[in-house]
C-alpha cells in the first residue's frame, strides 16, 4: 500500500484547477509525467530534482502500485500520483502557464485510423500544451515509432513551439521498462523535444458545484427502470443510463450511467433518494466523476424525466 502516499483523488477536490503548491506543502517548478507506468522515470527524477514538485498519471492501478513501491523505495517525497486520463487532467487540473515541463514516454501509437482519437498526441493535446507550459516550459517525447514523432512535431509547430528532433537516442533513454524492452528487440528509439511559442487557449470543462436536483414527488420503481436507455448526444458529448438498481426497500435507486466529453469518458452512479415529499437526483458517492457538462446534464436530465412522469 505505499502508493496510497503518493495518490490523489482530483475527481473529488472541490476547486479545480486546483493550487498544487498547498497539495506539495511547498513551492517549486511542476513537472507532469503522463502515463508513467511502472514509475522508474518518475522515481529517479524525483530524487535528482528534488526541489520540483512532479506529477504523474496513469489509468492503470497495477502501474501505480508499482510506481508508489518505488517511490517509497527512493525516498521521493515530492511526487503525487492519480489515476485519470492525462490528456483530461493536464488540461483540467493546471491553471495556465504553471506547469514547467511535460514528459510523453512510449506512448501507445494507436497506428489505426479508427483508434487515432485515443492517441496522446494530438492538435488538442498541443494546443493544452501551449496554454499550461510556462513561458520558458518545455515538452518531451519518447518513442519507438518515428512517424508517430514526426507528426507530433506538424502539431507542436503548428500551435507555435520550436521543435528539436526527432532524434535517434543511440544508448541512454528515460530508462522505462517499455525502452528495455524495444532496444532487446533491435528497435530504434527517438525523441523530440518542443519549448513553448506563444500561449495558446483551452477550453477546461470540470468546474463548478457537484451536480443535484430536488425533484417535487415520490419516485416510483417503475418510473426509476423505465429510465434505462436514457441517452443524449450533442457535437462534444454525450450520456447515457445503462441500468437501474432498486433498493430493497423500493424507497431509492442507483442508475449507472456512462458520459464521454470531447472524448473523455466516464463511468458513474446517480443517485435517487427520498427527500421529504419529492425525492432528490444526484451523484453517488461510490464513484465520483469530474463535474464535466455531460455529467451534469445527465443528473439533470434523469430529473426532468421523473418530475415529467
Amino acid at each position: 500500500m505505499e502508493f496510497a502516499r503518493y495518490l490523489v483523488t482530483p475527481e473529488r477536490w472541490e476547486r479545480l484547477p486546483p493550487d498544487w503548491a498547498l497539495l506539495f506543502g511547498q513551492g517549486g517548478p511542476l513537472a507532469v509525467e503522463i502515463g508513467f507506468g511502472n514509475g522508474e522515470f518518475l522515481a529517479e527524477s524525483a530524487v535528482e530534482h528534488s526541489d520540483w514538485n512532479w506529477v504523474g498519471f496513469e489509468t492503470s492501478l497495477t502501474c501505480v502500485a508499482k510506481a508508489g513501491r518505488k517511490l517509497a523505495r527512493a525516498g521521493a517525497e515530492n511526487v503525487r500520483l492519480a489515476l485519470v486520463d492525462g490528456r483530461f487532467a493536464l488540461r483540467e487540473l493546471f491553471p495556465d502557464e504553471t506547469v514547467e515541463r511535460v514528459f510523453v514516454h512510449f506512448p501507445c501509437p494507436w497506428p489505426k485510423r479508427s483508434h487515432a482519437e485515443r492517441r496522446v498526441m494530438d492538435e488538442d493535446f498541443a494546443r493544452t500544451l501551449a496554454s499550461v507550459l510556462t513561458p520558458s516550459g518545455a515538452f518531451e517525447l519518447t518513442t519507438d515509432v518515428l512517424v508517430y514523432a514526426q507528426d507530433a512535431a506538424e502539431d507542436l509547430l503548428a500551435q507555435g513551439f520550436r521543435t528539436s528532433g526527432p532524434d535517434e537516442l543511440a544508448a541512454v533513454g528515460p530508462g522505462s521498462r517499455y525502452e528495455v524492452k524495444w532496444r532487446q528487440q533491435g528497435r530504434r528509439i527517438w525523441r523530440l523535444r518542443a519549448e513553448r511559442g506563444p500561449k495558446g487557449g483551452t477550453l477546461r470543462l470540470a468546474e463548478g458545484a457537484m451536480p443535484h436536483v430536488q425533484i417535487s414527488k415520490r419516485v416510483t420503481p417503475g418510473a426509476v427502470l423505465s429510465l434505462v436507455g436514457l441517452k443524449e448526444t450533442w457535437p462534444s458529448g454525450a450520456f447515457v443510463v445503462k441500468a437501474a438498481y432498486l433498493a430493497p426497500s423500493g424507497g431509492s435507486a442507483l442508475l449507472r450511467a456512462f458520459a464521454t466529453d470531447r472524448g473523455f469518458e466516464q463511468q458513474y452512479l446517480i443517485a435517487v433518494v427520498p427527500d421529504g415529499e419529492g425525492a432528490m437526483v444526484k451523484l453517488d458517492g461510490a464513484a465520483v466523476p469530474f463535474r464535466t457538462p455531460a455529467v451534469k446534464r445527465s443528473v439533470a436530465a434523469v430529473a426532468a424525466a421523473l418530475e415529467g412522469q
